[in-house]
């Protein structure tokens, strides 16, 4: 069986991890630069879950897409954090209620008001 030059040096070489330090130094520096087009920019929004008359709605669900969930507080406020920069869709909804949307606009290190999100109450069938 004949043995090919530097194939076996190879791949005992990565074997033994000693490739794969040189793999790590060529992407680690680069790929960690927050300055580096393609990382992401974050913001936050806050606002307020009511329903149709005003009232401040506790425990609504507040959500941007499957990024961040979580429930108003007593007052209705809500404040979603380390948000994605760019246009989101703020959805809160809450059982009784129709689900009610805002899209904002989030700005790297910013906080955006989403103001009030209003979730009309259910009415019941007749």
């Amino acid at each position: 069986m004949e043995r090919r030059r530097g194939a076996p040096t190879r791949l005992r070489a990565l074997a033994l991890g000693i490739g794969t330090v040189g793999i790590v130094t060529l992407l680690g520096a680069k790929g960690c630069d927050p300055n580096e087009i393609g990382v992401q920019e974050f913001g936050s929004i806050q606002g307020n879950a009511i329903d149709g008359r005003g009232k401040p709605l506790q425990g609504a669900v507040v959500s941007v897409g499957s990024l961040a969930t979580i429930r108003s507080n007593d007052d209705g406020s809500f404040l979603l954090a380390h948000i994605p920069s760019g246009e989101q869709v703020v959805s809160a909804s809450l059982g009784g209620y129709k689900t009610g949307t805002v899209t904002v606009i989030v700005r790297k290190d910013k906080e955006v008001a989403a103001g009030n999100i209003v979730l009309e109450q259910l009415t019941a069938n007749p």
